[in-house]
């Protein structure tokens, strides 16, 4: 009776002691994970969709194309690029938010490794694309993520501009060719002593050939020129930007460290070794 009243008050010591300790883990860790001691990283997020590259394919869908998986990927690319790393560091000075000196040797890799860890860009199950930025500050967070969005689409006009002007030097020279050969033509019409090539021909036949080839001309400059000043039109109109689903927005809560989930983890753990040491020394003791 005694051996079991003995077990029993020993079974519910080591419950208290196993109870006490488990919740002063949970508070300690708790307590740990405060901001005054690990500064807290807060997350924005903002959702776009890519639109479709060429206005002329926008006008076509009365400016709601969306872009194509491939578009889709080409402008994850763009905001994933260290040319929009580097202009986003300049805009919110990060070399020195970060304490990197950029005239030592890897300055700028480190900086865009530490940038990279905070930024998250992917496409997600419903073709929009996800841009997310960590930083201990909540209003940095969102400034950012809003900023990349804005700037993927600056980088991009830019990266194109290039190509749509050589499209539209190739359509206006085309159209300055036909031009210059229908003056031609229109030069011979009003020679009077105009003389065929070829002697066989009467004149009435050769002008009525004449006729039509100016004809044919004609319908080849107006086809020529309207595609002319589509790529003039469209080379004076900006490309489509990012359709804004959500903004980043200013978080309150920060994502890191989970507090709770981190006290209730060092709870478990701290239990389980505990039970597990008990269980040893029972065996040690009935050995």
């Amino acid at each position: 009776m005694l051996k079991d009243e003995f077990a029993l008050l020993l079974r519910w010591k080591f419950l208290k002691w196993l109870i006490v300790g488990a919740t002063g883990t949970f508070v300690l860790v708790y307590l740990l994970t405060a901001p005054l001691i690990v500064r807290p990283l807060y997350k924005s997020e903002a959702l776009i969709f890519v639109p479709l590259t060429l206005f002329s394919q926008q006008f076509e869908q009365q400016g709601i194309g969306f872009g194509s998986d491939a578009e889709i990927d080409g402008h994850i690319q763009i905001l994933q690029s260290t040319r929009l790393l580097d202009s986003l560091a300049d805009r919110f000075g990060l070399a020195e938010r970060y304490d990197i000196d950029m005239e030592e040797p890897g300055g700028n890799m480190r900086l865009h490794e530490i940038m990279r860890a905070r930024i998250n860009i992917e496409k997600t199950r419903y073709h929009s694309v996800s841009v997310s930025v960590r930083d201990h500050d909540a209003l940095m967070a969102a400034a950012l993520a809003n900023e990349i969005v804005r700037l993927g689409d600056v980088i991009k006009e830019d990266l194109l501009r290039k190509n749509r002007l050589a499209a539209y030097h190739f359509a206006r020279s085309l159209y300055e060719d036909k031009l210059a050969e229908l003056d031609a033509l229109e030069d011979a019409f009003q020679l009077k002593d105009a003389v065929a090539d070829d002697k066989t021909l009467s004149l009435p036949l050769l002008a009525s050939r004449t006729q039509s080839f100016y004809e044919f001309l004609l319908m080849e400059l107006s086809e020529r020129k309207s595609n002319y000043e589509i790529v003039k039109k469209s080379l004076e109109t900006s490309l489509p930007t990012a359709y804004v689903i959500s903004p980043a927005g200013v978080a309150h809560r920060p994502v890191w460290p989970p507090r709770l989930l981190l006290s209730a983890a060092a709870l478990m753990v701290f239990s389980v070794v505990m039970i597990f040491v008990e269980v040893i020394r029972k065996d040690v003791l009935k050995g």
